[in-house]
């Protein structure tokens, strides 16, 4: 959830950047805007923390083994909101004392900028996974809440005129002043954050900034509510041997235990999520209810109803476009791509057209293939996008004789699982072991915890969290994450990470 971890999100929905986001050059306005003031004092802040603490867990230090581990068997959907307001108010009290310091140094500014969201980023690393995990509706209650004031929160910090002011200066005399390069590389990353994020602008031009940024955050927020809500109720539930023609049995089983969570026993339920439907359109022999799956699936958020997305889409181009302008780029795609390895939104256009030429050349070859077996078989149709997968398995065990469901049980999860502690094992000198559920709470029975260690010499990792299965509230896809990133800064810090996906989870004692 902070930058420089691997969360993906879809479409317009933006990455939870704690810090600003890395950006680099910007418009120079000659006026320079007076300093944003930060009226928390420290002594107030210390009264709130030491007030909240006893009774919020989100804001306690982390305890226990490894480190100290989040306490998610503890944590309430109604504490998140009073501990994201005491973080962000210790960390402008923070802020605050950094600009009354004498000369900027990297120690007194960069150093100090560094320490002064940790609490935030505790609190966040939580807040991050029941917004990606654990979304029920009262959590979105909170997230619609919170995603403005989390965004002008930000604005407030990269538009401190103070606080800009010293980073500047420790960039600008970054190599005079004996920095190491990884100090010289974070003195420019955060100087090109805070350009990029618009410390630059006029006091007009910040105003606006912010007030596009907090309107983006609640749009980002409805369009990923939105989207959740078509995968957790759009559910085609299959009613009888007819409608199940062509599903293998391991299918069969998930589907049954998936409805019958969803209080439909008896029945089978294709989940709206990729790693339910997929499956489902390559083995159906239904043609009618593989189109009804594909277009539940691929029309999430397009439906004309109450959590359709287009006036939301509409409205986000034309900020993002807004607030490029004001940034002093021509679009939002130069914007974002400035200070990444395309670089220009020329470089990733060619890129795309360079590999879709011949890519749309080999579907043709792969549907004329399809279409033959299709007609061979009298099917009368032609191919379709929900008919894609069904015949690519009819011309694999025609052209190949393979057939993806024999091979389905030499790819179980644990056994992929120990696939991927073995190589990593090789490769990074990784030891996997698996730690004990009374050890290390967990926000959800599903979820799995290994401590890593060094192989060779037994030293500690950090701990790996696995959360494998789809569930309501858990946003489709496959992602990382990380709940505390590895650090030397002040002294050593064990990683805390996660890989989270949305398999269906098996009946129970099938692999």
């Amino acid at each position: 959830v902070k930058r420089g971890s691997s969360w993906a999100m879809i479409c317009c929905v933006q990455p939870f950047p704690w810090k600003a986001p890395v950006n680099a050059g910007s418009q120079v306005h000659p006026k320079e805007p007076p300093d944003m003031p930060i009226p928390v004092a420290p002594a107030a802040v210390a009264v709130l923390l030491s007030a909240a603490a006893p009774q919020n867990p989100l804001l306690a230090p982390w305890t226990g083994p490894f480190g100290g581990v989040p306490p998610f068997d503890q944590v309430k959907v109604e504490q998140f909101e009073p501990a994201l307001e005491a973080a962000m108010a210790a960390q402008l009290a923070a802020i605050d004392r950094i600009t009354a310091e004498p000369a900027a140094t990297f120690e007194n500014t960069l150093a100090a900028l560094e320490r002064s969201d940790r609490l935030l980023d505790q609190v966040a690393g939580v807040y991050g996974v029941w917004s990606s995990s654990m979304n029920t509706p009262e959590f979105q209650a909170v997230e619609t809440e919170m995603a403005p004031r989390l965004a002008a929160f930000r604005d407030r910090i990269t538009q401190n005129q103070k606080l800009f002011e010293r980073v500047a200066a420790v960039y600008e005399a970054r190599e005079k002043a004996g920095l190491t390069p990884e100090q010289q590389r974070l003195a420019w990353l955060h100087y090109t954050d805070f350009v990029r994020a618009g410390a630059k602008l006029s006091p007009g031009a910040k105003e606006r900034l912010s007030a596009i940024n907090q309107r983006l955050a609640s749009l980002f927020t409805k369009f990923s509510q939105n989207l959740l809500a078509d995968e957790n109720d759009s559910v085609l539930f299959l009613e009888g041997e007819r409608d199940l023609v062509g599903l293998p049995d391991s299918f069969r089983s998930a589907a049954a235990a998936a409805a019958e969570a969803r209080g439909k026993k008896g029945q089978w339920a294709v989940l709206n999520t990729r790693s339910s439907v997929e499956p489902f359109l390559a083995y159906s022999g239904r043609r009618d209810l593989r189109e009804k799956a594909w277009r539940a699936f691929v029309n999430r958020g397009d439906n004309g109803d109450a959590t359709d997305n287009n006036l939301l889409v509409a409205e986000i181009l034309a900020l993002r476009a807004e607030r490029a302008k004001l940034l002093g780029y021509e679009t939002h795609a130069h914007w974002r791509l400035e200070n990444s390895m395309a670089r220009t939104p020329d470089r990733a256009v060619g890129l795309l057209e360079a590999v879709w030429t011949p890519a749309v050349a080999r579907v043709r070859e792969e549907v004329a293939d399809m279409q033959a077996i299709a007609d061979a078989e009298g099917a009368g149709l032609k191919i379709a996008p929900w008919d894609y997968r069904y015949y690519a398995e009819k011309v694999r065990k025609a052209k190949y004789d393979l057939d993806s469901d024999v091979l389905k049980q030499y790819l179980q999860l644990d056994k992929l699982r120990e696939a991927m502690f073995f190589v990593a094992g090789e490769v990074f000198d990784f030891r996997f072991t698996p730690v004990p559920a009374s050890k290390v709470a967990v926000y959800h029975p599903d979820v799995k915890v290994w401590e890593v260690t060094r192989k060779s010499t037994g030293k500690p990792v950090g701990l790996w969290y696995l959360d494998p299965y789809a569930r309501p509230g858990k946003r489709s896809g496959a992602w990382a994450s990380s709940y505390r990133g590895h650090a030397t800064f002040d002294g050593k810090q064990t990683v805390l990470s996660s890989n989270n996906s949305n398999f269906i989870e098996p009946a129970e004692g099938e692999a």
